[in-house]
């Protein structure tokens, strides 16, 4: 594929000087200052990754690689064009695949490798889900969607998390030079001025740059990973790549402070951001402007320059292997854990440094020279370079693919057996092992119908049915039963979902009909004065529009006769008038968010927050680490629940719950015994787990609870057949 045009008029002007003796951009000399750059970013990436606390803002060298890759790939676009009137877009892209490629999809593969011998399966699906779109690079694309969903939000990190960037940067190589050859194909039509290039780079700069800045704002959770919010950043390189010498030619004293200025800015973001830092937005200008300055310095001369630090040997040789360190760093750092049974110590993070430096340089000087330099695909047409380049990913693909299937066929088989155990009578089933009635034997102990890659896909139907962020709209799910004399609605945030095939057990049972409402992070109270982790600034408000519609709604439904509310309660912060932070939720908000349901004649019973962790840890296999409870179950080796915890912990104080003690019309309802015995609350119960990830009931315990919940509710005044 090549594309052939004239030459716009000036296309050949001089560029940024490369060096003291501002010899042109065109040297195919190794620019010291960029190698300078590449070995400050990959540091700064691999320290905020093993020592985060030491460099908490460290994920800004991925903007000055961004910087760089634009200023390079436009400087080479341009060179091509200047030189022969034309781009060789198939040659380009050949020299891409093999630049960067064969070192990534070997990483991929060992990863791959490295998950099946030491990570539990119940972490396969989501690891091999990122290392096959890594490999097709779409890993940005992959987080940013899991970034705003909410079932995805407490996804662990995998070791093909790191290839987000690169998946932007080959997006990015896909469609750059696209546009350039666009540009001066116009440029060259109309006659004009090669500025017609520079016009359309910047406004597509300065698109990108806008959509960053409200992307940033009204969507953070994907603006990070998203292409169009980054583009900005590759651009300004680009656009860099553009100018006329430079003003600073020959005058070293200013460009040695243009440099130095430069490198602060990075190293000041690196040191003063934090996870926090709204990014990229406009907190994204210091790394990148930072990073065009050094580019625009070059390398100046002088005792104090920093060209002498750029220059220096180990300088040089961590920007030589920066790519290859980049990739290997991060499967370290999530897989050695695993292998290890504990968390990263300080010998062990020494460790991951070392193993990436070593694997970086063999990489590059077996794998990355090999195939950039070696005759045998740079002598042939590009099409075998894209041969070998579907052919490579295909195998990492395939790998990621049938591990994915091999844990999905069991999580099949699984719910198979689950459908059959829950419909099987067995007493001693779930939540019924609880009962001391039933004489259950070993009710905790780890069977073979506990599957824990099952138990973190086991999410209740009510999950799907949540109103999620921001969002206030009322996306009801019913249940409904034929025959029904009236219908029970379950209100409330993320773990009443959970409840809903409790709820349906009852409904059935009860020959009623039962409806769902439920939003993410919203306990249902009708007001905007509270906060909870992870929370946009504007989910209160929505919160409490959501909440104020869903009580009108479920008040103003004649068939409706039973209202059950339920919520997390160790999360949600009461804000007081004066902006402080309470736990204690004052008992005339919580009594005035329901008051219109008692009003309209309904029973409202509010469930008794059920017990929580954020996290769980088998004793002697995960050290300190603290993981969902099916990744617990999974790293265990024990017969008998390895994740319980005690009931003092895990039971939380539900000032909601407290605050309708003696309310007209209100019922509390108190499971908690269903949960955990007067010692430990339990995280497998008559052969079925708890919960999916750390707080959440999965869909088969929820079901257990059942009969649980209808003598609760029968017990306080509950409206059975015949009442």
């Amino acid at each position: 594929m090549t594309a052939t045009m004239e030459r716009p008029q000036d296309v050949d002007r001089p560029r940024p000087p490369a060096s003291g003796d501002a010899r042109p951009a065109r040297s195919r000399e190794v620019r010291v200052e960029i190698q300078a750059l590449r070995a400050l970013a990959m540091s700064l990436v691999v320290l905020y990754h093993v020592v985060p606390d030491r460099v908490p803002g460290g994920y800004v060298g991925v903007d000055v690689f961004f910087v760089v890759s634009g200023f390079l790939i436009t400087s080479h676009l341009m060179r091509e064009v200047r030189r022969e009137g034309r781009i060789h877009l198939a040659q380009f892209w050949a020299r891409r695949a093999r630049r960067l490629l064969p070192a990534a999809l070997l990483v991929l593969l060992v990863s791959a490798v490295a998950v099946f011998a030491f990570v539990p399966q119940t972490n396969w699906q989501g690891f091999l889900r990122e290392i096959g779109g890594s490999a097709l690079y779409v890993e940005n694309w992959v987080l940013a969607g899991d970034a705003v969903n909410y079932l995805a939000a407490d996804n662990l990190a995998s070791p093909a998390q790191h290839y987000w960037s690169l998946s932007t940067e080959e997006q990015f190589y896909l469609v750059w030079p696209l546009l350039i050859l666009a540009a001066v194909w116009l440029a060259a039509r109309l006659r004009t001025r090669v500025s017609l290039v520079a016009g359309a780079l910047g406004i597509v700069t300065v698109a990108s740059f806008g959509y960053s800045l409200w992307a940033t704002t009204y969507s953070p959770s994907s603006a990070y990973f998203a292409t169009p919010a980054r583009a900005w950043e590759f651009g300004l390189g680009g656009l860099l790549a553009l100018l006329a010498a430079s003003p600073l030619a020959g005058r070293d004293g200013v460009r040695a402070v243009v440099s130095w200025a430069g490198f602060g800015a990075i190293a000041f973001s690196a040191l003063a951001f934090s996870a926090v830092t709204p990014f990229p937005g406009t907190a994204a200008l210091w790394p990148v402007l930072g990073t065009v300055a050094v580019i625009w310095a070059g390398s100046p001369r002088g005792d104090w320059s920093p060209t002498k630090v750029a220059d220096f040997g180990p300088v040089r040789f961590l920007g030589d292997v920066s790519y290859s360190a980049y990739l290997w760093h991060w499967p370290a750092v999530i897989i050695l854990p695993y292998a290890l049974g504990h968390d990263l110590g300080t010998r062990s993070k020494i460790g991951v440094l070392v193993f990436t430096v070593v694997a970086a340089w063999l990489t590059k000087v077996l794998v990355e020279d090999p195939v950039r330099t070696g005759t045998f695909l740079n002598r042939r047409r590009a099409r075998v370079t894209f041969l070998a380049t579907l052919l490579s990913t295909g195998l990492v693909v395939a790998t990621a693919a049938g591990g994915w299937f091999y844990v999905q066929t069991r999580i099949d088989q699984a719910r198979a057996a689950a459908a059959e155990f829950a419909g099987g009578g067995d007493p001693c089933f779930g939540a019924g092992a609880m009962d001391a009635d039933r004489g259950c034997a070993n009710p905790f102990a780890v069977t073979s119908t506990v599957d824990p890659a099952f138990a973190k896909d086991d999410l209740s139907s009510g999950m799907f049915c949540l109103t999620n962020d921001t969002s206030t709209e009322l996306a009801p799910c019913r249940h409904d039963v034929a025959g029904s004399t009236g219908t029970v609605a379950l209100i409330g945030d993320s773990h009443a979902a959970s409840w809903w095939e409790a709820v349906q057990g009852l409904a059935d049972d009860q020959r009623l009909s039962a409806v769902l409402y439920a939003h993410s992070g919203c306990p249902a109270l009708s007001t905007d004065s509270f906060t909870g982790p992870r929370m946009d600034p504007a989910q209160p408000a929505a919160c409490a529009e959501w909440s104020r519609d869903v009580i009108a709604a479920v008040a103003a439904d004649p068939s409706v006769t039973t209202v059950f509310t339920t919520y997390r309660s160790d999360i949600y912060k009461y804000v007081t008038p004066d902006g402080s932070l309470v736990n204690q939720w004052p008992a005339p908000v919580v009594q005035s968010a329901l008051q219109p349901l008692v009003d309209a004649g309904k029973k409202v019973y509010v469930i008794r927050a059920l017990p929580t962790t954020n996290g769980v840890s088998p004793d002697g296999e995960l050290g300190d680490r603290e993981v969902p409870v099916p990744d617990c179950i999974g790293a265990s080796h024990t017969t008998e629940d390895p994740c319980a915890g005690p009931r003092s912990e895990r039971v939380t104080p539900d000032s909601i719950a407290d605050g309708v003690q003696g309310m007209r019309g209100v019922q509390v309802l108190d499971l908690t015994d269903s949960f955990c015995d007067p010692r430990l609350c339990h995280a497998v119960i008559g052969g079925v787990v708890v919960y999916w990830d750390g707080s959440h009931i999965t869909k088969t315990f929820s079901t257990s609870l059942a009969p649980f919940l209808t003598t609760a509710w029968l017990a306080h005044g509950g409206d059975g057949p015949g009442r």
